[in-house]
């Protein structure tokens, strides 16, 4: 899904280049739509895009390329078509209206302060350099987590956030490896073997060590949690994740304090390359992680945490 997201953007833009590069000038009204239009779907895909690869400065690049291409695109001779071409070669603008209203609907609704019970974490990393969220907030554009769902491990799971790190120059892979989009090797990525600390005080009630990392493509759909804690703390169960076998450092009962280590990422379980799955729901059973409760929003040094946002 991620790399089919980050395909479709760079398809987009490309494909809003050549219509603006090989569009007809015809009046200023019809100028001033394609503009506003592009405005719009550039707009959309800032907020609601996934700009890890490029980063987002490859969306500034293209934006600047788009005010050229219009800034030629005025120098044209005026050309005078029939209606029916006029329309067919503005049929670009029925998609890229709608589709940029709802990426911007989409990436702007996602990022509101959310309502309900909310539990506030420590950043579970000591140094915050290029620690990015991949996946969160309260839109399913923003959060895969999000979509609907009769699973209640997966409701459980709604406000969970998916954490990468990004390199200085935006790119989510080591520097060597920035113009690949997706290394086949887990240690070419920024985020593999960082080390994760308890972001609260509590109570080792889940723990596994012993998960094989997968190679990047495949996945454990059985133990899809793979290596990682479950964290009580207080009212609340908090999942930590897709770390790296044998690198779990605290023991099932064991009592750990914030900023206490618990173990590297890795990429075991069921996940598509090395991150931090953390999220937080209700406890229903005292004891027993297997009986998953309502989903509960996390804050994170009072802040709510989306697609993009950085600790």
């Amino acid at each position: 899904m991620l790399l089919n997201a980050i395909y479709a953007q760079i398809a987009l833009l490309i494909l809003t280049g050549l219509w603006i590069t090989f569009s007809k000038r015809r009046t200023t009204a019809d100028t001033a739509i394609k503009v506003i239009a592009t405005i719009l779907f550039c707009a959309g895909l800032g907020v609601g895009g996934v700009w890890f690869y490029p980063p987002l400065s490859g969306l500034l690049i293209a934006a600047l390329f788009f005010v050229g291409l219009f800034i030629v695109h005025l120098r044209k001779t005026r050309s005078q078509t029939t209606l029916l071409r006029s329309i067919i070669g503005n049929a670009p603008l029925l998609i890229m209206i709608p589709l940029g209203s709802f990426l911007l609907w989409q990436g702007t609704a996602g990022r509101f302060e959310p309502k309900g019970d909310v539990i506030a974490l420590n950043s579970p990393f000591k140094s915050a350099e290029g620690i990015c969220v991949l996946s969160g907030g309260l839109s399913p554009l923003l959060n895969f987590h999000n979509f609907p769902s009769d699973s209640a491990r997966d409701i459980a799971q709604t406000y969970g956030l998916d954490i990468i790190r990004v390199g200085p120059n935006g790119f989510r892979t080591r520097p060597e490896h920035r113009l690949d989009p997706k290394p086949k090797d887990m240690r070419h990525y920024a985020m593999f073997d960082t080390a994760v600390y308890s972001p609260c005080d509590g109570q080792v009630v889940e723990y596994e060590n012993g998960s094989p990392d997968q190679a990047i493509g495949e996945s454990d759909k059985i133990n899809t949690g793979g290596n990682g804690v479950v964290l009580k703390c207080g009212m609340h169960h908090v999942h930590l994740h897709h770390l790296k076998l044998g690198s779990v450092q605290t023991q099932l009962g064991e009592t750990v304090k914030a900023g206490q280590k618990i173990g590297h990422i890795g990429n075991s379980g069921n996940t598509i390359e090395p991150h931090l799955h953390i999220h937080a729901e209700t406890i229903v059973e005292d004891g027993n992680t297997k009986r998953h409760g309502s989903p509960v929003h996390m804050s994170f040094g009072d802040r709510f945490m989306a697609r993009g946002d950085c600790f």
